[in-house]
């Protein structure tokens, strides 16, 4: 009798559903899909992050390693987080970014907090109104957290005229952290966000991810409106999500991306623009059997480069690991390419830079402190002002300009030469090392350098070609240099309008190295781990 009741309890243990394991929350290394498991199970809510973040940045930017990012922090970003909480409980999430907090690089517009574009006689104008992605982010319920440094945009380095002074880089405080997009690297590194929109003109997005061992995104020329934002140049300015995975940067472009019908180049690419989470396109994203080209002319040589191309090496061997047959080399038949990209030859920003600003001041109307740029520059005296700016007062307008048009024209044929070679090597994307140099940090304490015009896009090592160009590109932590734990990335890059087959490379190959660590300055606090 005994006997037949242990089998009868038995039997019915054995039909009774299993106990869910226990989930982990690890806000280093959390997702936003980790973000969303968290909020559904009620164990996270959006105040409870953003206090979190908040607690990052009381610890660490201005006090510990001071690694000094944040220029203003939005004080209605709380009450923002609770009233999306009780929108999520009453009607739901808006996106997978509802509640989750974002920084922007101190460039970009926020209806009622400060521009400083990190240039203090610009005058901190407060806007009437969003940028184009700012509206968009806050249509998804995404939460802006905080305005964060931009190297100064019209003056010097980090000179008297910035608001705060150089940022550092998490990972080796004696090294640039990148620029001009320096808070938005620092940031994600140090997680004081989930994530961050940095800009670039001349690798400001992909400078800053790759010193600072995030992922960094361009989109195709157009594919995210400018509308808002501080401007350099018409023709190679995009805005760019930035965060600490492939997932969570694909989910941030699914939002931003988006006609606009203040921003023209909005309307080239109808038709490739995301139409859902591109995020959750990525399942499933395998490097088997996918072509990736190397343009070995890209890459420089000396011994100087020596680390970070060792790992560029170890890259491409993890990637034949991973079932990607990898054609080394591709050649473009000009050895020069790297620098007939760079900054010095493929640049056009300063043709375009007063016009550009002066239609983004039109924007700002009453708020801004001038009405052109000219007169900025006269009431500000040029001498707080850098190079490239002087510079461009005394260029002639880009239709009149023999320079300008040749570089145009240059910048069209690599767009096609990129196109043409992946077309004929049936490739899926290339990969290339996105930077080769170790940086020390950019303080702007020799004027004279700054005047010149130095910046990351010019030096040896540094890859330019898709700032230049507009074309498609992913960097992704592909290592770090061994005597200085100076982070390097892997960068994927693809023709226009092939921004979701490179995310999906980028992420295959994240997934299948995970080189990405936490800097060792700004480790974890309590509470940023538990389980659920």
């Amino acid at each position: 009798m005994l006997s037949f009741r242990l089998l009868a309890a038995a039997a019915v243990l054995s039909l009774a559903p299993l106990a869910a394991a226990p989930k982990s929350f690890d806000l280093a290394t959390a997702t936003v899909a980790d973000i969303n498991d968290a909020f559904d199970a009620g164990a996270l809510t959006s105040e409870k992050l953003l206090g979190l973040y908040l607690k990052r940045i009381e610890a660490y930017d201005k006090a510990g390693p001071k690694v000094n990012s944040v220029i203003t922090l939005n004080p209605k970003a709380l009450d923002e987080a609770r009233a999306l909480d009780a929108e999520r409980k009453a009607k739901g999430p808006r996106s997978p970014l509802h509640g989750v907090p974002v920084v922007l690089k101190d460039l970009i517009d926020v209806a009622g907090l400060p521009t400083t574009a990190g240039f203090v006689p610009f005058g901190a104008p407060v806007p009437p109104r969003d940028s184009a992605i700012v509206a968009r982010m806050r249509a998804a319920g995404a939460i802006i957290l905080a305005k964060v440094s931009t190297t100064n945009w019209f003056g010097i380095g980090f000179e008297d005229t910035h608001p705060i002074g150089e940022s550092l880089n998490p990972y080796n405080l004696e090294l640039s952290p990148g620029g001009s997009s320096n808070g938005s690297g620092v940031a994600m590194a140090a997680w004081f966000a989930t994530l961050a929109i940095g800009t670039d003109t001349s690798v400001s997005v992909q400078s800053p991810s790759s010193n600072c061992s995030v992922v960094g995104m361009v989109g195709s020329y157009g594919m995210v409106s400018r509308s808002g934002i501080v401007p350099r140049g018409a023709t190679q300015d995009r805005p760019g999500p930035m965060a600490r995975s492939v997932y969570d940067v694909a989910s941030l472009f699914s939002v931003i991306s988006g006609w606009d019908a203040e921003d023209f180049t909005t309307f080239s690419p109808m038709g490739h623009f995301p139409q859902s989470d591109w995020a959750k396109e990525l399942k499933g994203a395998s490097l088997k059997g996918k072509r990736l080209g190397v343009l070995r002319e890209m890459i420089p040589a000396g011994p100087e480069f020596d680390e970070p191309r060792a790992i560029f090496e170890k890259a491409v061997a993890d990637l034949r690991a991973a079932g990607a047959y990898v054609v080394d080399p591709i050649l473009t038949g000009n050895p020069n390419i790297a620098i007939d990209t760079s900054q010095g030859r493929g640049r056009t920003a300063e043709y375009e830079k007063f016009a550009f600003t002066d239609a983004y001041l039109a924007r700002l109307g009453a708020a801004a402190k001038y009405k052109t740029t000219a007169e900025m520059v006269a009431q500000v005296g040029k001498e707080k002002f850098g190079s490239s700016m002087i510079t461009a007062g005394t260029l002639p307008p880009p239709d009149r300009s023999a320079d300008y048009l040749a570089r145009y024209a240059a910048r069209k044929m690599y767009i096609d030469l990129i196109a043409e070679l992946q077309d004929r090597f049936k490739l899926d994307g290339f990969v290339q090392p996105f930077t080769l140099t170790i940086p020390v940090r950019d303080t702007g304490r020799d004027p004279s350098a700054a005047r010149r015009g130095g910046s990351y896009g010019e030096r040896p090592g540094v890859n330019n070609l898709t700032s230049t160009t507009g074309l498609p590109a992913v960097v992704v932590p592909g290592g770090y240099t061994p005597a200085k734990n100076f982070p390097i990335a892997i960068q994927f890059l693809g023709k226009m309008h092939s921004d979701l087959a490179i995310l999906k490379l980028a992420y295959a190959y994240e997934q299948a190295t995970k080189h990405r660590k936490s800097p060792a300055t700004t480790p974890s606090l309590p509470g940023e781990k538990f389980t659920y």
